[in-house]
């Protein structure tokens, strides 16, 4: 029985790092799956688990790749390096906050033996068809937007995970093949990456949410929600006229959204602030020289 660690990074490692050749085949994305999970130990309830793995019988069936919470995700990743009708040592560890808010200082430790068992294999990538692909894209995006709505910071860090996976289901999509679809394509591809422009925000990841904000605009200029939360960022980061000339967008788009209005006032008076502190330092300084 072969021993697989997944670590807090997410790197995968196998006992001796050798191959398991068998001929058998590995899961693929969208693979209908059973594992028998057993001997489970965990340094946490595992209720607070959330795991679709832990909690089925070994008769039930999966689809491999659709994992929603950060231990199933995790768990899937083990699975990725095993063969059908394996059986393994399995030993995962990740960060309490991506199982719960109230374990945000702890790390999370699993242990136990999984039986994997492929039901159906899915397809190779390049033999799903744009509508396929669209489906699951789709698929990906609900799922976000259901667990961003519980509001838990676990949840979101979730959430963005399937925006992720929803963009990369789409980005698939060849426009040559898709041309009676590619408006849906890019709307769906535009409210994930505005969904990541906010969470990024939340996180204090101005950058990251500077980007996805970009992506949308660069597909829709007139994106008020992309505007306002690029601005956001940038006001965090104390890029003031970057922020103005977002705000200022904006509002011509849209000039009663309050959210907007108020952000101006903000930006307006941090600029004032900061005008009054140059001017006050630059007085000093003249004072100094000419005392």
């Amino acid at each position: 029985m072969r021993k697989i660690s997944v670590s807090c990074g997410g790197i995968v490692e196998v006992e001796d790092g050798r191959p398991y050749t068998t001929g058998k085949a590995r899961p693929r994305e969208q693979a209908k799956i059973c594992v028998d999970v057993q001997c489970v130990q965990c340094s946490c309830d595992t209720a607070l688990l959330n795991s679709r793995y832990l909690l089925s019988e070994g008769a039930d069936t999966w689809v491999f790749g659709d994992a929603v919470s950060a231990i199933d995700r995790a768990l899937e990743m083990a699975f990725s390096v095993m063969v059908d009708r394996e059986s393994a040592l399995v030993t995962v560890g990740i960060p309490g906050r991506y199982i719960s808010d109230d374990l945000a200082a702890e790390s999370v430790t699993l242990t136990f033996t999984a039986h994997l068992d492929i039901v159906e294999n899915g397809k190779s990538v390049f033999e799903f068809t744009p509508k396929e692909k669209l489906a699951i894209g789709i698929k990906f995006k609900n799922l976000g937007s259901g667990l961003y709505r519980e509001g838990s910071v676990s949840k979101q860090l979730s959430a963005a995970v399937m925006f992720r996976n929803a963009v990369r289901w789409l980005s698939m999509i060849s426009p040559d093949e898709a041309k009676d679809v590619l408006a849906e394509i890019g709307a769906i591809k535009c409210q994930c990456y505005n969904n990541l422009a906010l969470f990024h925000l939340h996180q204090c990841h101005y950058k990251l949410s500077i980007a996805a904000a970009t992506t949308v605009l660069m597909a829709d200029a007139a994106n008020v929600k992309a505007l306002y939360r690029r601005a956001v960022a940038n006001t965090a980061i104390q890029n003031y006229e970057t922020a103005i000339d977002d705000i200022e967008a904006a509002l011509v788009i849209d000039p009663s959204n309050a959210a907007v209005k108020k952000q101006y006032e903000l930006v307006r008076r941090k600029q004032r602030a900061v005008a009054v502190k140059y001017a006050t330092a630059m007085k000093k300084f003249f004072h100094l020289k000419n005392p």
